[in-house]
C-alpha cells in the first residue's frame, strides 16, 4: 500500500470530520438540518464513511499482522491506546461540566465509558456527543481478527461474513427502523453496532476485494463526481430516518461506498498546501469529532459576556478554528505519543 494512496484516506477523514462539525454547529447555533441537503446527510453519512475508512484502515495496516492470539491481543492493546487517552480527557470535561451545572453522571456509566464497555453493553449510555460510534467501533476492533482471518484463509470466507453483516444491516434497514417515526425516537435501534457492522466489513471487503484491481483516473474521477452529485441532488425531504431506512438506506450507502473507493483508488493530484492540511486534519480527526461539541459548549458559555463579537456565525468561526487548532496539537502532543508507547509496549 503506497503512502499516497494512504493520504487520500486522510483527505476523506478530514473532509468528514469538518462535516460533521459543521453540521452539529449549524444544527445547534442556526436552525436544525434534515435530510434535504447535502450538509444534513453528511450530518448522517460522514460517519458511516468514517466507519468504512476504519475497516478499510484496519485491513491495510493489520492484514498481515493479525495471524495468531497473540497478535490479536497486541492489536487490542493498540487500539486502547488509541482511543481512550483522548476519550477519557473529553469524557472527563463533560463530567466536569455538568457537575458545575449541577448535574450528575451515575457511576456505573462514568465506568463503561472510561473502559468504552458500553457499546458492548449499553450503546446509548454514551457521555460525549456522537461517542455512540466509539462504542460502535470498539465492538468491531474485537471482531477485526475474525474477519481479518477469514479473508487471510479464504477470501470467499471474508466475503460470506460481509454478506451476513450486509444482510443484517437490510434487516434493520427494512424490519426495525421505521420510517414512519423519527430517527431520535429509534436511537437505541440505530446507534445497535449490528446496525452499522457491514459498513465496517465493508471497508475491509474492499481492501481484500480491490487490492490488486486498477482502476483508471478518468473512470474513478468520473465515479467520483457522480457519487457525490447523486449524494447532494437525490430527492430526500424530512426526518433524518429517510435515509437510514428502507430504500433510502441502500442508495445512500452505495453512494457513501462508492465515495471511499474513489479516495481510496484516486491519484492525489491536490496542491500542496490544500493537501498537507486535509492531511493534518485527517489525522486529528479523532479530536475533531470528539472535542467539537465540548469547544462549543464553553464558547457559548462565556461568548455572552462579550456582546460585540457574539454572533452565532462568528461562533461557528471561532468553535470551528479552535477545534481544529487544538485536535492537532492534541494528536501531536497526546495521542502520538499513545500510539507509539502501544506500539513499543506491543513490539
Amino acid at each position: 500500500m503506497s503512502k499516497a494512496r494512504i493520504e487520500t484516506l486522510d483527505w476523506l477523514r478530514g473532509l468528514m470530520a469538518l462535516s460533521i462539525m459543521f453540521y452539529h454547529l449549524s444544527n445547534w447555533i442556526i436552525h436544525p438540518l434534515d435530510s434535504s441537503g447535502p450538509l444534513g446527510r453528511l450530518g448522517v453519512y460522514g460517519v458511516s464513511i468514517f466507519f468504512i475508512l476504519s475497516g478499510l484502515s484496519m485491513a491495510i495496516v493489520y492484514n498481515r499482522y493479525l495471524t495468531t492470539i497473540q497478535s490479536a491481543g497486541r492489536f487490542f492493546i493498540r487500539r486502547i491506546f488509541r482511543i481512550w487517552p483522548l476519550f477519557w480527557i473529553v469524557c472527563l470535561l463533560v463530567v466536569f461540566h455538568q457537575r458545575n451545572l449541577a448535574h450528575s453522571f451515575d457511576p456505573f456509566s462514568l465506568v463503561l465509558n472510561l473502559t468504552t464497555l458500553f457499546g458492548f453493553i449499553s450503546p446509548t449510555n454514551y457521555i460525549p456527543v456522537g461517542a455512540w460510534s466509539i462504542g460502535n467501533e470498539m465492538v468491531y476492533y474485537a471482531l477485526t481478527p475474525l474477519i481479518i482471518a477469514a479473508y487471510n484463509h479464504r477470501k470467499w470466507a471474508g466475503n460470506t461474513i460481509f454478506v451476513i453483516t450486509l444482510i443484517i444491516g437490510l434487516y434493520f434497514a427494512f424490519s426495525l427502523l421505521d420510517a414512519d417515526l423519527s430517527i431520535a425516537r429509534q436511537w437505541n435501534i440505530y446507534v445497535n453496532p449490528f446496525n452499522n457492522l457491514f459498513l465496517y466489513v465493508a471497508g475491509i471487503a474492499i481492501f481484500y476485494n480491490l487490492l490488486d484491481i486498477r482502476i483508471k483516473p478518468t473512470i474513478i474521477n468520473m465515479m467520483l463526481i457522480l457519487a457525490v452529485l447523486l449524494f447532494c441532488v437525490m430527492p430526500s425531504e424530512g426526518n433524518h430516518i429517510v435515509i437510514v431506512s428502507g430504500t433510502g438506506r441502500v442508495i445512500f450507502v452505495i453512494l457513501s461506498t462508492i465515495i471511499v473507493i474513489c479516495f481510496y483508488k484516486m491519484q492525489p493530484k491536490l496542491p500542496k498546501f490544500i493537501a498537507i492540511s486535509l492531511e493534518n486534519i485527517g489525522m486529528a480527526t479523532y479530536g475533531v469529532y470528539l472535542i467539537h461539541p465540548v469547544i462549543y459548549v464553553y464558547f457559548k458559555q462565556y461568548l455572552p459576556n462579550y456582546p460585540d463579537v457574539y454572533n452565532p456565525y462568528m461562533l461557528i468561526v471561532m468553535v470551528s478554528i479552535t477545534t481544529v487548532a487544538l485536535s492537532i496539537i492534541i494528536y501531536r502532543t497526546i495521542e502520538l505519543r499513545f500510539i507509539k508507547l502501544g506500539k513499543s509496549i506491543t513490539s
